[in-house]
């Protein structure tokens, strides 16, 4: 199809959503859209505030409406100018798909997979078939996002941006050949390089041919000029994981020094400001009355710790159990805390000491509601969030039923495997440098130290090197904490078949290995990140 085409089809596109508007009033809509879309989102609600009253219930307007409530984070309002806007156009596939989103954002977690499948009964294009299935991987429905991706392929066979969302849907769900096989496609077809580079060698189970890595090295010594520093960065990254692969670890530390100096750029870490957030929570809490017992939250199950320090491989072996759902690293718990905070205008620190239990039982309700869709089939579900073990003392005034697994493993291994590794966007700041790491590391032991102390009942530490060396002993123990049986089929946890949305999301479909020190490969190298632990 010519360009011409294209935008002769577009407008005439607009022109039907416009329909039954006065050419004024389409005006005003298109001049709406036009600033909502530069972020001038003030004017714009005060343009669609006039063009409701004279036409409140035309489908365009409210469609605009809920876009921008979307863009104001009021989601409940979002979706339901969305849902008055679709009874009017039930066959409209954009709508559909604004909708199954807006209900997703408001947590109406079972309005939303069925907006979505209904968007997908009006599918045709390869974009509204990409859209779908980058909606569905967001929300979690990867089995969905993958037999969506699937018809992006089949109408644009060998699309790049097609192929790496496969790919990121195949790992997710074990798929490891196929994984690297559309990394590999992009590679040879020399598009989007550095994510196709990143991805194949963070599948972590698959080496690269001694050829592919002295391809990744010269691409990695002379990038395409048109490769911005954020790629240059993930190249660097996966250059450094390969050379490790390959033995060469003076090579690989130099790549991964590199990596880690240009990501730490932008991504700007105040160590003693956080220090004083956990000194501030730590006071707060050791202040406050103890937690009112009771059995809300029972069927709550949260992971943290570091990353990398095996909490995917805890989740996956109680996700072997029958009665639990790993439903992997969910936002609720730190949502709920912050929308508190920005009810009361002050940090946790200042309010968490004088909240009632009315209050705690109010977000500890809320944290259920919002993650009741992974309890639908089973009774009791993970969320394996790192980071909460900011907030466990919190977590556990919510949901004094709930228990808290802290995941731990020798923390030179731990920072070492984080330093090798590049976040996902706005995560884990403290990770680009020794310094930042080590004192992330001691501000998290003495924390979670302080909750051990607190809550001994429902806190317990799981040691990596205690379960990789006595698996079963470890298992049952773990297993009896949370209050369920004994069941034979989690000592075989890496043969669960379910989506893992994390960097180890293939490592743990393997069997336990009953050692993991790659650190110790790199001898004296790693010498000023063990004198940071020395005390």
């Amino acid at each position: 199809m010519t360009l011409a085409r294209q935008q002769k089809q577009a407008a005439a596109a607009v022109r039907e959503r416009l329909r039954g508007l006065r050419p004024a009033q389409a005006e005003q809509l298109r001049r709406a859209v036009g600033l909502l879309s530069s972020g001038e989102r003030l004017l714009a609600g005060q343009l669609l505030l006039n063009l409701a009253r004279s036409a409140p219930d035309h489908p365009e307007l409210l469609r605009c409406q809920g876009h921008w409530y979307g863009t104001e984070g009021d989601w409940p309002r979002a979706a339901a100018c969305l849902e008055r806007s679709h009874a009017q156009r039930p066959g409209d596939f954009v709508l559909l798909l604004q909708l199954g989103t807006a209900q997703d954002r408001a947590s109406d977690f079972a309005a939303a997979p069925r907006s979505l499948q209904a968007a997908a009964g009006l599918a045709n294009s390869a974009e509204e078939w990409l859209a779908l299935s980058l909606e569905f991987d967001r929300q979690g429905y990867v089995e969905a996002a993958m037999t969506a991706v699937q018809q992006v392929l089949v109408r644009q066979p060998g699309l790049p941006v097609a192929l790496l969302q496969r790919a990121r849907c195949a790992t997710a769900l074990g798929q490891a050949e196929l994984a690297a096989a559309d990394c590999r496609a992009l590679i040879a077809a020399r598009q989007l390089l550095s994510r196709a580079w990143f991805l194949l060698a963070d599948l972590k189970i698959v080496k690269l041919s001694a050829e592919e890595l002295a391809q990744l090295e010269r691409t990695a010594a002379a990038p395409p000029a048109a490769m911005t520093a954020e790629d240059k960065v993930m190249l660097h990254f996966a250059l450094g994981k390969s050379l490790e692969d390959a033995g060469r670890v003076d090579a690989a530390f130099a790549a991964l020094q590199h990596a880690n100096r240009e990501a730490s750029a932008s991504r700007p870490w105040d160590p003693a400001a956080f220090q004083r957030e956990v000194d501030a929570l730590r006071q707060t809490f050791d202040a406050a009355p103890p937690a009112a017992a009771g059995t809300r939250g029972r069927e709550v199950i949260f992971l943290v710790g570091l990353p990398r320090s095996g909490t995917t491989l805890v989740e996956q072996v109680l996700a072997s159990h029958s009665q639990v759902e790993g439903a992997s690293e969910l936002p609720y718990l730190g949502r709920i805390l912050n929308q508190e905070s920005e009810r009361l205008g002050k940090p946790l620190g200042q309010w968490a000491a004088v909240a009632t239990e009315q209050d705690w039982a109010r977000m500890g309700q809320d944290y259920l509601d919002q993650s009741a869709r992974w309890r639908a089939d089973k009774p009791v579900a993970t969320d394996k969030l790192p980071d909460n073990w900011l907030w466990a003392g919190a977590a556990l005034r919510m949901l004094p039923g709930a228990r808290i697994i802290d995941c731990k493993r020798d923390p030179v291994e731990t920072c070492w495997s984080c330093y090798k590794q590049l976040f996902g966007p706005g995560m884990e700041h403290f990770s680009y440098s020794f310094e930042g790491l080590a004192g992330y590391w001691h501000a998290y032991d003495g924390l979670s130290r302080f909750w051990a102390e607190r809550h001994p009942a429902r806190f317990r530490a799981q040691h990596y090197e205690a379960l990789v060396a006595a698996p079963e002993a470890q298992i049952r123990a773990l297993l009896e904490f949370c209050g369920l049986p004994f069941e034979a089929g989690c000592l075989d946890f890496h043969t669960v078949q379910r989506a893992i949305r994390t960097p180890s999301a293939l490592q743990v479909r393997q069997p336990m290995r009953r050692t993991s020190t790659p650190g110790a490969a790199y001898g004296t190298l790693l010498d000023p990140l063990r004198r940071l632990f020395e005390r």
